[in-house]
């Protein structure tokens, strides 16, 4: 009986039904924020993982004048894409600031922003305000080309400088902010600051 099962028939059919499967599983009208993270999760279709590599996908920001920069600045306004060949879906997520989508075919997810469709595209287009304070900020995507192959979970990237951020402040005390500039404007002619005196007084009293 075994020999005259059509097993070539059968793994062609049970191949052809679970890419019919994948594909109503996946998910044609957008990432669900569930692979919101950092850096984006797997895509949900089936057991397939990540192709190696980014293929020839990449980010670029771009400025007021639409020239591409790696240096930002805190609070500002740029206009992220992220492309290369044609693609079915795609994913973009920030360290930092704020993700909004541009245009119909683009949506959000969680605080990421996805595709609205399956249809082919060649770019995702998306507006970031970068973060207000910090150094820098790393933006990561996920690109769909299909549902077997898509490449991301870190590997496509753009890394950014951020300048005029807001520093992050050290307290000595608890509800007594010192910054560097209350620092430099308390020092005197000797390079001591009053509160670098207040705090060796407090020592040596501690100490006798």
């Amino acid at each position: 009986l075994l020999d005259s099962f059509p097993f070539q028939e059968f793994r062609q059919t049970m191949r052809a039904l679970l890419a019919v499967i994948a594909s109503v599983v996946a998910y044609p009208a957008g990432a669900p924020s569930t692979v919101c993270t950092s850096p984006p999760g797997k895509p949900q279709h089936g057991t397939a993982d990540f192709t190696a590599g980014t293929g020839d996908y990449v980010i670029t920001v771009k400025g007021s004048d639409g020239s591409a920069v790696v240096e930002v600045a805190a609070g500002e306004l740029y206009t992220v894409e992220v492309s290369g060949s044609s693609f079915e879906g795609a994913l973009l997520h920030a360290s930092g600031g704020t993700l909004a989508p541009s245009g119909d075919d683009f949506k959000m997810t969680g605080a990421c922003v996805t595709h609205t469709s399956d249809a082919d595209k060649d770019k995702l287009v998306a507006t970031w305000t970068a973060p207000a304070s910090g150094t820098s900020a790393t933006l990561q995507a996920n690109v769909v080309v299909s549902t077997s192959t898509f490449y991301g979970g870190g590997a496509i990237k753009a890394e950014l400088t951020v300048t005029g951020g807001a520093a992050t402040t050290t307290t000595a005390d608890p509800g007594v902010a010192t910054t560097a500039a209350t620092t430099a404007a308390a020092s005197g002619a000797g390079g001591f600051s009053a509160a670098a005196l207040g705090a060796a007084a407090i020592g040596l009293a501690s100490v006798w």
